[in-house]
């Protein structure tokens, strides 16, 4: 798959040059964005609207049946319609508290301090607060599958190795932050750490690499999870390309969304 890298990890600099046109056209969006920052011209309430799309979307890719309004009431201490599963009213809650999380420590550390492990944990425990207590904050020690592929997450003695490996990598400074948040969201899915929660958790270290970047929240919207899925299976048969470019397309609707282009 790649050379470089241990399996099953894979590196997102060889579609940087075929990618340069969309990413130039990012690069020109998140300065007005920027800018809009700057002058106080981004509202609250927007970024409020953001943080509940991102719950709502993220919990929906994985099956969770709140509504987007159902999941505002949750996240707004209310009750939602009779018959909703507490576990979803829980995914709603936690994913909430987890996006403030990382909300937080942007606003608190240097824009150069990313994850690390320690915060790796903290941020799949509290997505899985009060639903698998047991395993919240863990890595797992036993062998999983992933409905609906054929690819094998490697097995839990080789973490050691392939976790330091993924964050340091979003670390680094001459890949375009975009690609470095979406080879960082592969690799995490990738490596399938935890029992449950890899896609959320995922999604969150995605965002927070672009939050402390400079960028909004990225959405990925359930609508299009039938092509988020087929573009991580192309990935995990070695293909950077579809994935890097699904991902880069997701920050820029939410730019735009951001700057009332959608």
């Amino acid at each position: 798959m790649n050379d470089e890298l241990p399996e099953p990890l894979l590196a997102f600099d060889s579609v940087a040059r075929e990618l340069s046109a969309e990413l130039d056209r990012l690069d020109v969006i998140v300065a007005g964005y920027r800018d809009k920052v700057a002058a106080g011209r981004i509202l609250a309430n927007s970024i409020d609207a953001m943080r509940l799309e991102l719950t709502y979307h993220s919990n929906a890719i994985e099956g969770c049946t709140l509504s987007l309004r159902e999941t505002q009431l949750v996240i707004e201490g209310r009750t939602p319609a009779e018959g909703k599963p507490l576990r979803e009213i829980y995914e709603a809650r936690n994913h909430d508290l987890a996006i403030r999380m990382i909300e937080r420590w942007v606003a608190e550390r240097s824009p150069v301090e990313f994850l690390d492990e320690r915060d790796l944990l903290a941020l799949h425990a509290r997505v899985l607060a009060d639903i698998e207590p047991g395993s919240a904050g863990r890595f797992r020690t036993d062998r999983v599958l992933i409905r609906g592929t054929r690819f094998v997450p490697p097995s839990s003695a080789k973490f050691d190795a392939l976790v330091p490996a993924t964050l340091d990598r979003a670390r680094r400074q001459e890949l375009h932050v975009a690609l470095r948040a979406a080879e960082l969201h592969y690799n995490l899915v990738a490596i399938h750490p935890f029992v449950d929660g890899n896609g959320r958790t995922a999604r969150l270290a995605m965002n927070h690499l672009l939050l402390a970047s400079g960028y909004p929240f990225a959405i990925i919207e359930v609508e299009r999870r039938g092509r988020y899925l087929e573009t991580l299976e192309a990935a995990n048969a070695g293909q950077a390309m579809p994935f890097a470019a699904f991902v880069v397309d997701s920050i820029r609707v939410s730019l735009e969304r951001m700057l009332g282009a959608h």
